[in-house]
């Protein structure tokens, strides 16, 4: 992430534990990655890295393995599949879509703590919350 959105989300989950925000990407990447890892997943989300720019702040060992997974089949191993999904949710967070939900998780963990598992099956709510806190202005974002 950027500094500008390190800052916003230090900001947002400020009164939250680092294990808030751990649950918040779980959260997130529940709703968003796929279970099964195939060859064209990894292709699909090399595609998704260039494309909004995540590539080069990616560490060599991430871009290493996509690039050796591109051209292969399913991908088996259960640590493997832990390892991308980190990856792939690196590369989520980089868009609109995964940052919106990512804040609405935060805001949701913030005000609802005790109802999230509620809002992970409406991820709808949690979208529109989310953009909500994006689209609103940046001294406006900060509640408290």
């Amino acid at each position: 992430m950027t500094l500008v959105a390190e800052g916003l989300v230090e900001k947002a989950s400020e009164g939250l534990s680092e294990v808030a925000v751990a649950e918040a990407r779980r959260v997130v990447a529940e709703i968003l990655l796929p279970s099964r890892i195939t060859g064209d997943l990894v292709e699909k989300y090399f595609r998704k890295a260039l494309r909004l720019g995540v590539w080069g702040r990616l560490p060599l060992e991430s871009r290493g393995l996509i690039l050796a997974l591109r051209r292969w089949g399913l991908v088996k191993s259960r640590v493997l599949e832990g390892v991308l999904k980190g990856i792939f949710l690196e590369i989520e967070l980089a868009g609109l879509r995964g940052r919106a939900l990512f804040y609405g998780a935060l805001l949701s963990l913030r005000e609802y703590w005790g109802r999230l598992g509620e809002l992970v099956r409406n991820a709808g709510r949690l979208l529109t919350l989310g953009i909500f806190y994006l689209n609103s202005p940046t001294i406006y974002r900060f509640y408290g």
